[in-house]
């Protein structure tokens, strides 16, 4: 089985357990963009959630393919997928220290039944990751997303200076699709 499915699997498994126990939640990282068509090949998948860490472990106490584990020394919850091999393996993120504070269908979008964050959400979190850590990873995202997506990206949730920086860093596709969502905002006003 392709590892694009069964990443595809380990969220859906993830995505029913909080949603049965009212967790609202949306999958964010390098995997989104691999949802949305990028040729990238990455594993890098989170989830965003409210509420906290416990509501999530008390959630698959009773399954056996999903396992929680918390980090002692950094406070970090990881959901281990123990069906395929090799495993794989999801962070779990707060909402609002990652993404949006509430999560809803105007910041959620489905891909495969599965809820990611929304195409903005996600090129504002990722725009944050890359201001701070400043990969490579996080740039190709932001561009693949930025250029292919461009219709779908709400301005007033960019933060536009942030973006400017980064076009500075990435001149070119990533400037011609940022200035053409800015014009295009102008155009309305």
């Amino acid at each position: 089985m392709p590892r694009t499915r069964q990443m595809f699997e380990g969220a859906a498994l993830l995505s029913a357990y909080l949603s049965a126990a009212g967790i609202p939640h949306a999958f964010y990282g390098g995997f989104t963009s691999v949802a949305l068509g990028s040729p990238r090949d990455t594993e890098d998948m989170c989830c965003v959630v409210e509420g906290g860490f416990r509501p999530v472990r008390q959630a698959l106490q009773d399954c056996d393919v999903l396992t929680a584990s918390q980090s002692s020394w950094s406070g970090r919850l990881f959901i281990t997928y123990q069906e395929p091999i090799p495993a794989m393996e999801i962070e779990i993120l707060k909402a609002g220290e990652t993404g949006p504070r509430k999560l809803n269908a105007s910041n959620v979008m489905l891909i495969n039944r599965v809820p990611f964050l929304s195409v903005s959400e996600f090129l504002r979190a990722k725009i944050n990751n890359w201001l701070i850590h400043g990969t490579e990873t996080d740039a190709h995202d932001i561009i693949y997303v930025l250029s292919t997506f461009s219709q779908n990206v709400d301005l007033n949730r960019i933060p536009e200076f942030d973006m400017d920086r980064f076009c500075k860093s990435y001149p070119g596709e990533a400037s011609f699709a940022w200035n053409s969502i800015k014009n295009r905002y102008e155009e309305v006003l």
